[in-house]
């Protein structure tokens, strides 16, 4: 194996090309001649780099005289090679006791070196801290520089596809996603808070080198200090928030709950270059490699994504009741109370609010030197990954076996139905009693003459509310129960698939009419109102009476 060759890559077993990972066919596959390379084949490739570079080591450590340091203050374990160490733990002050190291397994598999001095870094945290100085979080980094320091810190360098069911907030209908994560960096050391750490990502994984104790000479280095549990936690974490803005997206909402599961992942140990500022609540991090600044107080800001909707409908609502109504301030005022209380009651449902911690953070950037001066560069883009490992989501074909899809919830010929529903809904005494009136219709009388639609006003005010809730719980709610679903096919094509009662949005089933009921059958008209007994009948029949009264109202 090709040791110059980054570990973090799957290269091409035919042209030698950097290989990317095809997400709908869960293989490799080389871009630049379309060969295939198996999941287990790259891991296989993985792991003999691995055994490659841990042979080496053995070797070239033969007669150095490398020690661990143990924290009696924190429990950090610092690596550090003889006459190197510092007096004091650099986490928490404390004096740190010496000892050997007993567990070669420890020591990293890749390492990336700092770039930016400490100088540097220090100059560069200062001036962000002076730049935000009206946050709370600049004031304290400007005030806490005395505990500014440098380290190399453990890190798995997790790769490979991941699995995820997601849960829209208000909804009970599972989805399946799948993606891929590339090169995904996870913190694996107690001291530093691993939230803020993800935010000064990503770094240059073509400056990964092969671990050798020269790259950390007058450096100190953490060792890894959680268990395999605690750094499983950490990777799901990590995929959770790596799955979070695509499946946001598809989801149309922020209020959403992703259970991933890792598939077969490649897996290295890593140092990687940071400087830090650990005092009290404040936590301010800085990529060592590119300049990536990210700082959090503990602060956390609370949301109520889903308040926006029912806000808008009920305001939309009053003002076309106000209209009507000559902008009457007291007719305004109790419409606007009745729409608010159906439409915070129907979306609040089975909602929460979002806790979020406030971490802020710098541009994206990239450290270089020109004629020995550093340079960073800051853009949007800078370092993206070149492969689209955006996750795509999974439903059973028509023939029940899973296939990659696309899935939307709201189309032209979807909207038109719902409109159609609700003015049939709201007309439908005028709809029954026009032809009846037609049929009477005599020679030279107009269609007008003792035809009288307004007496039906008793049905649309009834049928305007069913309508309204139609809108808010039929619609904005199990629309999201009943997506349209497309079948995705390696030509980049698509078809639709599922039956058609699986995405259909009546106006009755804001009574829960077409859903999964618990005998597995979907629940009929007939055996909902049979399942409320006396009620349910008693409610179907003044609803039938109320319709016939209103449509001889409109002919007699």
């Amino acid at each position: 194996m090709n040791e110059s060759r980054s570990p973090l890559k799957i290269y091409c077993k035919n042209c030698g090309n950097p290989a990317g990972f095809d997400i709908i066919n869960q293989t490799y596959r080389c871009p630049a001649c379309g060969e295939v390379t198996g999941i287990q084949e790259a891991q296989n490739t993985v792991y003999q780099w691995k055994e490659l570079q841990k042979n080496q080591r053995q070797a070239m450590s033969a007669g150095q005289n490398v020690e661990e340091r143990s924290c009696p203050g924190c429990g950090a374990r610092i690596l550090f090679r003889e006459g190197e160490a510092s007096e004091t733990c650099d986490f928490c002050g404390s004096r740190i006791v010496r000892s050997e190291l007993t567990e070669a397994a420890q020591l990293p598999d890749i390492i990336i070196p700092f770039r930016i001095t400490e100088e540097e870094a220090r100059q560069r945290m200062l001036e962000w801290g002076h730049k935000h100085e009206k946050t709370p979080e600049g004031r304290s980094i400007v005030s806490s520089m005395g505990n500014f320091a440098g380290c190399y810190l453990p890190y798995r360098i997790v790769k490979g596809p991941v699995y995820a069911g997601i849960v829209r907030h208000g909804n009970e209908r599972m989805y399946e996603c799948g993606g891929f994560i590339e090169g995904t960096a996870v913190n694996t050391s107690k001291q530093l808070d691993n939230l803020v750490l993800n935010e000064m990502e990503p770094f240059d994984w073509s400056e990964a080198r092969p671990f050798e104790y020269g790259y950390v000479a007058g450096m100190p280095v953490k060792l890894n200090d959680l268990s395999d549990s605690e750094i499983n936690t950490r990777i799901e974490a990590e995929v959770r928030e790596d799955f979070l803005p695509e499946v946001e997206k598809v989801m149309q909402t922020s209020g959403v709950d992703i259970h991933t599961k890792t598939g077969s992942m490649s897996v290295l140990t890593a140092l990687l270059p940071v400087y830090f500022i650990k005092s009290g609540k404040l936590t301010a991090v800085m990529n060592g490699q590119t300049g990536r600044i990210a700082v959090s107080k503990d602060r956390k800001k609370e949301t109520y994504p889903w308040v926006i909707e029912p806000l808008v409908i009920t305001t939309i609502l009053t003002l076309i009741f106000g209209a009507f109504y000559h902008w009457n301030g007291e007719a305004m005022f109790y419409s606007a109370v009745v729409f608010g209380a159906i439409s915070f009651s129907v979306f609040g449902e089975g909602r929460e609010s979002l806790v979020r911690r406030v971490v802020m953070r710098s541009r994206a950037s990239n450290a270089k030197r020109e004629n020995g001066e550093l340079v960073i560069d800051e853009s949007k883009d800078i370092l993206k990954n070149p492969y689209d490992n955006t996750p795509v989501f999974y439903e059973p074909n028509n023939s029940g076996q899973k296939v990659p899809v696309r899935i939307k919830f709201y189309t032209f010929g979807r909207w038109l139905s719902i409109l159609i529903n609700a003015l049939v809904t709201v007309f439908l005494p005028f709809i029954l009693a026009a032809p009846l009136r037609l049929a009477v219709l005599e020679e030279g009388e107009s269609f007008m003459e003792g035809f009288h639609p307004l007496y039906g006003a008793a049905w649309y005010v009834l049928a305007g509310m069913i309508v309204f809730l139609y809108f808010v719980k039929g619609v904005r709610k199990d629309v999201y129960d009943h997506p349209i679903i497309y079948e995705l096919y390696a030509d980049g094509s698509s078809h639709l698939i599922g039956k058609r009662s699986d995405r259909k949005l009546s106006v009755l089933s804001m009574f829960g009419v077409g859903r999964i009921g618990k005998d597995g059958k979907r629940v009929s008209l007939f055996g909902l109102i049979f399942s409320l007994g006396g009620a349910g009948i008693g409610l179907a029949l003044g609803m039938l009476f109320l319709l016939f009264g209103s449509t001889c109202a409109m002919l007699f």
